[in-house]
């Protein structure tokens, strides 16, 4: 009898066991069921099946940019120009991206810098890296200021630096030595590899940087080579082609360019050692698919965009030195470089980003906070 009235009286413990049980169940399905699922590889734009990595290199003018989707993952390699930054976010929407694992900025040109500070504006980054935390130019500080917005920092990485990236594993291989203030041989060089295969992205690096990473032993071999520098004279010796030896290159510029880029140079020293080479002014946006083994690459003039007249003295009021912060008429004789140049359309916006007017060029001069105009 004690046995008996023992199991009568657990039995209303064991239902309302029963009871919390059904409820941790139900509540449990309802909070699974609400959480966001993650997109598959389709809705980021990609045709390729999983277990494939896709780099397209968009067509964005004389600048570079690279949109890279592996897995469920989605980075960005530099931005081209602030004048081109529409076309770039046509694509990332086109591509239905919403999120970039991370942000890869080569160096602070505003060829390659300029339009992420649109992308930083209204794409959730989780990392942004760079060549550099700091420059003294408008383009770079807007980059970095929507970076801070988001509570992201710049990361300088350092050679030997390797981060995943969905099934790839990204990493810095340069730049090995201290450039100072030339950003194009600071340029980072980042090898992304997937599988067997692999891409090599080189910024603006030049002669000077290739030898001394060929120097340094740095194996820089690649499936894929994005030239450095859009293929000008001065950079993919023939030394550096032979150590990367890729199947395939990938030039990004821009249609009749100012800067005759690519080089007839750098063309053939890429045909003596018979490396195919794929250009954006050409084809338009170009697309290297990645199965771990093998690389494919197609291309899609159909969504190419053309290159726009180029950012010239001609087009802006106001040139300015990024060097010495000095702004120029566009009429003065004494305008910098090419590739020290930064445009603007006013003389206040000028002002505003921190320059002041070269005393030779006619018209009212805005008195010096300190020192005196340099003559450049």
């Amino acid at each position: 009898m004690k046995k008996r009235r023992a199991a009568k009286n657990a039995s209303p413990l064991l239902s309302v066991l029963i009871v919390v049980f059904c409820l941790l169940v139900f509540f449990g399905i309802l909070y699974l069921e609400s959480q966001p699922a993650h997109a598959p590889a389709e809705s980021a734009g990609l045709s390729a099946a999983d277990g494939s990595l896709e780099v397209h290199f968009l067509d964005i003018g004389q600048g570079d940019s690279a949109l890279l989707f592996c897995g469920e993952e989605t980075m960005l390699i530099d931005g081209g120009k602030v004048k081109n930054n529409q076309k770039l976010i046509s694509r990332l929407k086109a591509l239905n991206v919403t999120h970039l694992e991370a942000v890869i900025c080569s160096h602070p040109d505003e060829d390659h810098c300029g339009g992420l500070a649109a992308v930083l504006s209204g794409t959730q980054t989780d990392a942004f890296y760079c060549s550099v935390d700091s420059w003294h130019t408008k383009a770079f500080s807007d980059v970095v200021k929507y970076a801070n917005e988001q509570g992201v920092s710049v990361t300088v990485p350092t050679p030997g630096d390797i981060f995943s990236f969905g099934g790839a594993s990204v990493e810095f291989l340069g730049p090995v030595q201290d450039y100072g203030d030339d950003p194009n041989e600071g340029s980072l060089v980042v090898r992304v590899r997937y599988g067997e295969t692999s891409f090599l992205f080189t910024g603006d690096m030049g002669f000077e940087a290739e030898d001394d990473m060929l120097s340094a032993n740095v194996d820089v071999s690649a499936t894929v080579l994005k030239v450095a520098h859009h293929g000008s004279a001065g950079s993919s010796s023939s030394e550096f082609l032979e150590a990367v030896n890729p199947q395939y290159a990938v030039i990004s510029v821009g249609a009749d360019n100012d800067y005759g880029h690519p080089t007839e140079a750098t063309l053939n020293r890429l045909a003596a050692l018979n490396i195919p080479v794929y250009r954006t002014d050409l084809l338009g946006e170009i697309a290297a698919s990645s199965d771990g083994k093998t690389v494919t690459i197609t291309w899609d003039t159909e969504n190419a965009a053309r290159e726009e007249p180029s950012q010239t003295a001609e087009s802006y009021s106001y040139v300015g030195n990024a060097s010495s912060k000095v702004v120029h008429l566009a009429t003065c004789g004494k305008l910098p470089g090419e590739t020290n140049r930064v445009y603007f359309e006013t003389l206040e916006e000028a002002v505003a980003a921190g320059y002041r007017k070269h005393a030779g060029c006619p018209g009212k001069i805005v008195p010096l906070l300190c020192g005196v105009d340099a003559v450049v």
